[in-house]
């Protein structure tokens, strides 16, 4: 849930734990790996217009994934605004959607997985702002309400909160512990 820059490329991630966080086989991460690679062509990273196929044929057709589903599905994975999503982008996608495995820990392994300054257990002040915009897009909350959600989050004003404080903030927001519908 952040820029491109400074954050692990999906060829670094751990293999076992993006199983784990998809609920997917490797075969199927594989074939979805395929499946995204086909679609982006060249430049690796798919388009607005062609994120609903892949996103959409991913559930076999099970159940009926609404436009605006769709739509606020990327926005909140297009987390530098390009108007295209990589492959690392789409990942996040798809564990935050896997239903099967519990909310905090969905958002706890996206955290972990994107925060520039993994290893330390700390989130900066830039990295949390983007963590709650992103969050807010995909729960559809109000935009703009990130800096006083990061002002309640960092009451000492250390520019920074611990992975600790982050996922307790976020598991006392009613609004965080709802299922998007």
């Amino acid at each position: 849930m952040g820029a491109r820059q400074g954050r692990v490329n999906y060829d670094q991630w751990d293999t076992n734990n993006i199983q784990q966080a998809t609920g997917l086989s490797p075969q199927q991460i594989q074939q979805l790996k395929q499946q995204f690679f086909n679609a982006a062509g060249r430049d690796g990273v798919i388009s607005r217009n062609e994120f609903p196929n892949v996103y959409s044929s991913l559930y076999g057709g099970q159940g009926y994934i609404s436009p605006d589903q769709i739509e606020r599905i990327f926005r909140t994975f297009d987390r530098d605004n390009t108007g295209s999503i990589s492959f690392d982008e789409f990942l996040n996608a798809m564990i935050m959607n896997n239903h099967n495995m519990p909310r905090q820990d969905r958002i706890g392994y996206v955290i972990r997985q994107n925060n520039p300054g993994r290893g330390d257990g700390r989130i900066s002040a830039q990295y949390g702002h983007q963590v709650l915009r992103r969050l807010n897009d995909y729960y559809n909350l109000p935009p703009g309400t990130e800096h006083q959600c990061w002002k309640q989050l960092d009451r000492q004003n250390r520019g920074y909160v611990t992975e600790q404080e982050m996922m307790g903030y976020i598991r006392q927001q009613e609004g965080y512990s709802r299922r998007y519908r």
